[in-house]
């Protein structure tokens, strides 16, 4: 039997917090005066890979891409395409419209 206490014991000290996981930096380039940034998260095969963008380091929107989405190219590539998608629509300012 193990010394860890059950989660519902009186008194019990709060698990320490999950520390976040850092992403990989795709790029980085200002625009006007924000500075945008956009990470690759990948959580494996089950979890996909995620772009990630980061306006002033506030995250401004994200999208997840698994296996099953495509038959011939992978997450990381869609992940990638897409957020260089992204980058051309911030570039020409249409950001805020999309």
């Amino acid at each position: 039997m193990s010394d860890e206490r059950p989660f519902y014991t009186p008194n019990r000290p709060p698990a320490p917090p999950r520390q976040p996981k850092p992403g990989e930096l795709l790029f980085e380039f200002l625009h006007g005066h924000d500075r945008i940034l956009c990470e690759l998260r990948d959580d494996g095969e089950v979890g996909g890979v995620e772009a990630q963008f980061f306006r002033n380091e506030v995250i401004e929107i994200g999208r997840r891409f698994f296996p099953h989405m495509s038959a011939t190219q992978k997450p990381r590539e869609m992940a990638i395409a897409w957020a260089e998608e992204w980058r051309k629509a911030i570039e020409t300012d249409r950001w805020d419209s999309m």
